[in-house]
């Protein structure tokens, strides 16, 4: 299972261009960079949500690819589950209107919702959820389905931190049969879950290369124009902005 892509992203004008970026199965690849440098671009793109502008994304048309933005959409007049139910017919309507989903699939949505500490009655209406237990339905309900790629803008946003860890571990875990791109807001969360990355800066795009160089005082410190400390903790590198500025 992979995604290869080569050419140009952007809207009406090129954010990035010259791009040849190729990710496959095994590995968690997380994409990095300050607001506005097109994080949700590049997973829109990956994903075929959006075409790139030049060349070509090349994917297995028999692999389904789920995105998930990062806040969840208004759906009035929807039901948790229904919400839970659309997510694992994805495109293939038949799979829902010809109760197709089969029930050990919806298990495995109550499954994952457990891991992520939720543990409301789904016939309540999706409205009536706060933001960060819409995002569990849809991490959940994405993570069950039969998705073999998986492009979340940040999912852990809205989240506690116990359900963060619970959603590190889980990703963890399934990254030998889904593969995931992860665009992160956190800069300390890439040594957490990140095999490799791409760091994005407004003027190019580097990567996917391990995320160890990537976590570097000097490296982080130019993208973000703050000043980084990289600590350990636990044997895991940390970095810390500590100052606003770079003088």
């Amino acid at each position: 299972m992979k995604i290869r892509l080569k050419g140009a992203i952007g809207y009406s004008s090129p954010i990035y261009t010259d791009l040849d970026i190729s990710l496959s199965l095994g590995k968690i690849y997380c994409v990095m960079g300050p607001n506005g440098s097109g994080k949700s671009t590049l997973l829109k793109t990956l994903s075929g949500t959006l075409p790139p502008l030049e060349g070509i994304v090349e994917r297995d048309p028999n692999v389904k690819t789920i995105y998930l933005p990062s806040d969840p959409p208004s759906l009035p007049g929807m039901r948790g589950g229904d919400v839970a139910l659309s997510v694992l017919a994805g495109d293939d309507r038949r799979l829902l209107y010809g109760n197709w989903v089969e029930g050990v699939e919806f298990e495995r949505v109550e499954s994952f919702l457990k891991e992520l500490n939720f543990s409301l009655n789904l016939d309540r209406d999706f409205e009536e959820f706060s933001t960060g237990e819409k995002m569990k339905i849809l991490l959940a309900s994405s993570l069950a389905s039969r998705a073999g790629i998986l492009t979340l803008d940040e999912p852990m946003s809205h989240l506690d931190v116990k359900s963060r860890l619970s959603l590190y571990k889980i990703i963890r875990r399934e990254k030998d049969r889904k593969l995931f791109v992860i665009s992160l807001h956190e800069v300390t969360e890439a040594s957490m879950i990140c095999s490799e990355g791409i760091i994005l800066d407004s003027k190019r795009a580097v990567g996917p290369i391990g995320i160890e160089e990537i976590l570097r005082e000097e490296v982080l410190s130019n993208v973000y124009g703050v000043k980084f400390k990289i600590i350990s903790v636990e044997g895991r590198v940390v970095p810390i902005p500590i100052s606003s500025s770079l003088a």
